[in-house]
């Protein structure tokens, strides 16, 4: 493709390239460059893709916000090298959303789970469609592969291209933070928005909450969404009504104990799962779902809004609810002789708290937790998921999730200061922890073991080492 093409819509500074001269490939990494790629220099926390232009030794162009010394490289000037990144990836792929409804997923908790139980509804209503997020990609329910949360811009927009080719009419996508802040999406604009709640996660990169949510209801006030829906029992999504009000974007919003245009009443939760009976801008519709939990209300609220503002009716929404189960690895629920086995993703604050106080409602005898948290990430919430695990906990089980380059026994202290039961057993193997813990269970109990969900690795020290939660469970936990 002619650079021209490539650079529509991207805001250039200056150029000594020839405009027309065809680019064979579009690359971020510079030992991949080749003679006539276009080389997108991007400046990231360990390195900088200016740095590596004079090794590069075959004709090239560098789209770069720094000027290069070198007077003989060719260059275009950019002012946000990572959005235009996404821009030109956007236009290689010839702008591959604009066929299709884009609904996007946005927030801390439940991403996952809303977006596959908006996927299972539109299926069931005989739209065809593609799902992006953390669980992996999929084109019509075929899984096409799985990467990052939201893929970066070059994989994106290639996925998208290929679901057109598909004929997909909807994709759904979750999107993520850091998607948001390194500008993955731009010149994707999504159709429908969701903004499910936003809690403490990821301080690590972010350094403070309020950074963190700023950046995650941006996405809605940047010309990117056509129709927002709200979670207003969340005080980020109440943030977000009021500016979006401002703006007047149009606005769907949801919840349980805030006046709403969707809302659910007479919720009620048993051994069969929950139940409830919906109101949809007027239209009533009855809900009854294996699923459990309060989140899983919020979750299935959030699904069904976006089904009614995306036109589908309500006696079909009504029977799709029926049929849509768990993700693997969200609140997946296992049986041995003793009781209840609980395997689910929460690895926040928020998220445990969803996860053990729906745990706590269907245990006969004690809750038993098991838990950790990722190396080098966010350490604020190491002491808060002590906390959260002491509330509702009887037996607590510390262990590793993903220490990365950390001691994991520097994590699980973390975690102790926020520990208040007498109750727990530090076990830095997590397959060792699993088996103790599953050999504490007698007769009524319920275990728990949060952080990895359906995850098939274990990050130590920069390997990722085959790994699952379901696989320990299977090999010790004499399951019915």
């Amino acid at each position: 493709m002619q650079l021209k093409k490539l650079l529509e819509n991207v805001k250039v500074l200056d150029t000594n390239a020839d405009l027309d001269q065809e680019i064979n490939e579009i690359r971020i990494n510079s030992h991949e460059v080749g003679e006539n790629d276009l080389f997108c220099c991007m400046k990231g926390a360990r390195a900088d893709g200016n740095d590596y232009l004079a090794q590069i030794t075959v004709p090239f162009v560098a789209m770069t916000e720094t000027k290069p010394e070198d007077t003989l490289i060719k260059y275009v000037l950019v002012d946000d090298a990572r959005e235009a990144y996404a821009l030109v990836c956007e236009n290689k792929f010839l702008h591959p959303a604009r066929d299709m409804k884009f609904v996007a997923i946005v927030g801390t908790n439940g991403k996952t789970s809303t977006a596959h139980y908006i996927n299972s509804i539109l299926t069931f209503a005989g739209i065809k469609t593609g799902l992006i997020g953390t669980e992996g990609h999929y084109i019509l329910g075929e899984k096409v592969g799985e990467s990052l949360t939201t893929p970066d811009p070059y994989e994106l927009c290639e996925l998208l291209f290929k679901m057109r080719a598909k004929g997909v009419e909807v994709v759904v996508a979750e999107v993520s933070a850091h998607a948001i802040c390194l500008e993955k999406l731009a010149g994707i604009v999504a159709d429908v928005a969701v903004l499910t709640n936003i809690t403490q996660d990821h301080l690590d990169f972010f350094k403070d909450f309020d950074n963190y949510r700023e950046i995650k209801l941006s996405y809605f006030v940047k010309s990117r969404v056509r129709h927002a829906v709200v979670n207003v029992d969340d005080e980020s999504g109440r943030l977000l009504l009021k500016r979006l009000e401002e703006s007047g974007l149009k606005t769907t919003t949801y919840g349980l104990y805030n006046p709403a245009d969707c809302f659910a009443i007479n919720v009620r939760e048993s051994i069969d799962g929950v139940s409830f009976v919906g109101n949809f801008d007027d239209e009533i519709i009855e809900a009854k779902s294996g699923l459990f939990g309060e989140f899983n209300v919020y979750n299935l609220l959030a699904s069904m809004t976006v089904a009614h503002v995306l036109g589908v009716d309500g006696e079909t929404i009504m029977r799709a609810v029926r049929r849509i189960r768990t993700v693997k690895g969200r609140f997946s629920i296992l049986k041995n002789d003793k009781g209840t086995i609980i395997i689910d993703y929460a690895h926040t604050p928020d998220g445990l708290k969803n996860l053990l106080s729906t745990a706590r409602t269907l245990t006969k005898s004690r809750l038993i937790t098991v838990f950790g948290c990722g190396g080098e990430r966010d350490k604020v919430k190491r002491k808060l998921m002590g906390q959260v695990a002491s509330k509702y906990s009887d037996f607590i089980v510390i262990t590793s999730d993903n220490p990365r380059s950390e001691n994991p026994l520097d994590i699980i202290r973390d975690i102790e200061f926020g520990v208040s039961i007498k109750d727990v057993k530090c076990v830095v193997d997590r397959v060792d922890a699993i088996r103790f813990a599953l050999g504490e269970m007698e007769e009524g109990d319920t275990l728990v073991i949060a952080g990895k969900g359906n995850e098939n690795y274990l990050e130590v020290k920069g390997k990722k080492i085959p790994y699952s939660d379901f696989d320990a469970v299977a090999r010790y936990g004499q399951l019915r």
